[in-house]
């Protein structure tokens, strides 16, 4: 059990920062003349810098969420991790704001406003693919028992 959750947890975080990588990268190599510049040092930069927060907080609320509801069917799996994913976002989301106010940001000068505005646009795309990489993972890759042996005794047939 305690390998299954491990895993669970590497794979949904490693595939929704990936799958969140390639969108942020695809998005910026639109209006970029350094290809790997932007691959190796922009989109990292807004993953990890602008949504470090929520990615840290996700994690911690996967590791959480993933131990609660171990012996809970798949459903109550699912809601837990998107759930504990929007709330870790809007954590992000609120420190950002908060920092950006404090800093200046609400003086006249937008700039601060703007990088939450980055941030709120990175936020969604985290969100899709987060929600993405739970239900690939829970439903797909660690399939409930129940669904691997119906899968693989086939239909039943009525008599």
């Amino acid at each position: 059990m305690v390998r299954r959750i491990v895993l669970e947890i590497i794979l949904i975080i490693g595939i929704a920062i990936a799958l969140a990588w390639l969108v942020l990268a695809a998005f910026a190599l639109t209006d970029s003349a350094d290809p790997v510049g932007t691959l190796v040092d922009q989109t990292p930069r807004v993953l990890f810098g602008l949504l470090g927060i929520a990615l840290g907080l996700w994690t911690v609320l996967l590791v959480i969420g993933a131990i609660v509801q171990r012996r809970r069917a798949v459903g109550w799996r699912i809601g837990t991790h998107i759930v504990s994913l929007i709330a870790a976002l809007v954590v992000n989301i609120g420190v950002l704001t908060v920092v950006s106010v404090v800093s200046g940001g609400g003086q006249g000068e937008d700039w601060g406003i703007l990088v939450v505005a980055i941030a709120v646009a990175a936020g969604g795309l985290l969100m899709v693919a987060g929600v993405i990489s739970v239900l690939l993972v829970e439903l797909v890759i660690l399939r409930p028992k129940k669904a691997m042996e119906a899968a693989a005794t086939g239909p039943e047939t009525a008599e």
